[in-house]
């Protein structure tokens, strides 16, 4: 394990202990409808989250600053890569206030999903972030089905179990 992983690891730890203590609780979660909403993706484009029902969502909060999110987001793109044509879209919302910074950094790591700039953080309030990253898996009926919080070594087996599981349903 790298020690990027291994502070993941801490780091997901913490955030769990203290989640139950900080009202995390009251985040959207699993068998509830997923929030819709419209922005404007990085590439100019209208992004409405309903407009995607009939195809599983990994919806992603992430920053710039946040190094589990770097580990993440080239997942993220592998994985959009592989399921893309059988049903997958992932949506990758930003919080960061500079927009230049979160284009360099789409760029830097190739990313072909969709990126979501929140920078007045009108989505990451629907969902009530919290923490960096966050992910929601949507399952084509729009409901959530699955939640993440941080990025641990064990992440890319449970989010490939739980796509291709959606994806057949």
């Amino acid at each position: 394990m790298n020690p990027i992983s291994k502070r993941a690891v801490v780091v997901w730890i913490v955030f769990m202990v203290l989640a139950g203590k900080t009202g995390l609780a009251n985040t959207p979660s699993t068998s509830q409808r997923a929030a819709d909403f419209t922005i404007k993706s990085l590439n100019g484009r209208n992004i409405k989250l309903s407009e995607h029902r009939g195809r599983v969502v990994i919806l992603n909060f992430w920053a710039t600053w946040c190094a589990p999110c770097k580990e993440e987001l080239p997942y993220f793109n592998h994985l959009y890569g592989k399921y893309k044509d059988l049903g997958l879209e992932v949506l990758g919302v930003n919080i960061d206030k500079n927009s230049s910074e979160v284009r360099k950094m789409s760029e830097d790591l190739k990313l072909a999903f969709s990126i979501l700039p929140d920078p007045t953080g009108k989505v990451s309030t629907l969902y009530k972030i919290r923490s960096m990253p966050t992910t929601y898996v949507i399952g084509k009926d729009g409901m959530i089905r699955h939640v993440h919080w941080g990025f641990g070594p064990e992440e890319p087996e449970r989010y490939e179990k739980e796509i291709r599981r959606l994806l057949r349903e």
